[in-house]
């Protein structure tokens, strides 16, 4: 059995329809430190974190990893914010079902669609932020001084375990040149890899490019049509209209295999139909497409 390999997932949860699950600033704060715990925790999962937002109902964070670790990771940090909201909140933890998945990323220009959707949340909430002025996320990271966000912070090293532990309420080992802020917060540039964000887009401008695209209805149609299944002939016009935008022609069986499976990229991005449905509407071998979908 072939070992799984790693992808760009972009995991979330779903919003809550009644619940808070980050009510003020002391629990936004711990929302933030549990990023960092459960990357100390599950360190031979191997799963690196490289952007992320909270918002008051829902969480968004773009990961690397196996599937089956990021989504690991994601029930670690839900059970972690039961465990605290259960004696933060006089043991009232929120009461609705969670709802979490890891969405595979598939190319370049879609990890920057999806790392700039995810900086977007509260702009597009009507919240009066600004991606990078929005504390909650690693968006402040990306293309910043980092010198100035760590002003009045110590690191973790110069704590005690029992101060640690106190402070963090977890006996995980967090690295002791890791930053803690004068509000006690973990400096997020700990345990995400902004700078990997800042080489995949080069350039600010190219990051402002995409921070200012509209592609939440896409994105949000991908995330959420869950498992339900479209016709054959609605995935049949839509393979023939982006056949037609890509390569000219509205005759699929035409193409070359190359051109068959990068179709198949924009079809299963738009649309989120099995493997199965579209192997058999693109005429691409199944086990081409699992190699490439995972």
């Amino acid at each position: 059995m072939r070992n799984p390999v790693p992808h760009y997932y972009h995991c979330a949860t779903k919003g809550f329809d009644h619940s808070i699950l980050f009510a003020d600033t002391r629990e936004f704060i711990a929302g933030m430190n549990r990023i960092g715990i459960c990357q100390a925790r599950l360190q031979e999962e191997k799963v690196i974190v490289i952007a992320f937002c909270l918002m008051d109902n829902h969480v968004h964070i773009i990961m690397y990893g196996t599937r089956e670790a990021c989504l690991k990771w994601m029930a670690l940090y839900h059970r972690l914010t039961m465990i605290w909201q259960g004696k933060h909140r006089d043991g009232a933890p929120v009461n609705e079902e969670w709802e979490y998945d890891a969405w595979q990323i598939y190319d370049t220009e879609d990890l920057k669609e999806k790392i700039a959707y995810v900086f977007r949340n509260p702009t597009v909430a009507r919240m009066s932020y600004v991606p990078n002025g929005y504390r909650w996320s690693s968006a402040p990271l990306v293309f910043a001084d980092s010198s100035a966000q760590t002003i009045g912070g110590k690191k973790v090293g110069l704590l005690s375990i029992y101060e640690s532990r106190k402070l963090f309420e977890t006996r995980a080992i967090l690295p002791e040149d890791w930053i803690v802020l004068p509000d006690n917060m973990i400096w997020p540039g700990c345990y995400t890899d902004s700078k990997r964000v800042e080489k995949l887009f080069g350039h600010p401008r190219a990051f402002l490019f995409f921070l200012n695209q509209n592609v939440e209805a896409d994105i949000n149609q991908e995330m959420y049509q869950g498992s339900l299944s479209l016709p054959d002939a609605d995935v049949i016009q839509m393979a023939k209209e982006q056949s037609v935008k890509l390569f000219g022609t509205d005759v699929v069986s035409s193409l070359d295999l190359t051109s068959r499976i990068q179709l198949c990229k924009v079809v299963k991005k738009k649309s989120g139909t099995s493997l199965k449905q579209l192997a058999r509407i693109v005429q691409v071998p199944l086990a081409e497409l699992k190699k490439i979908f995972g």
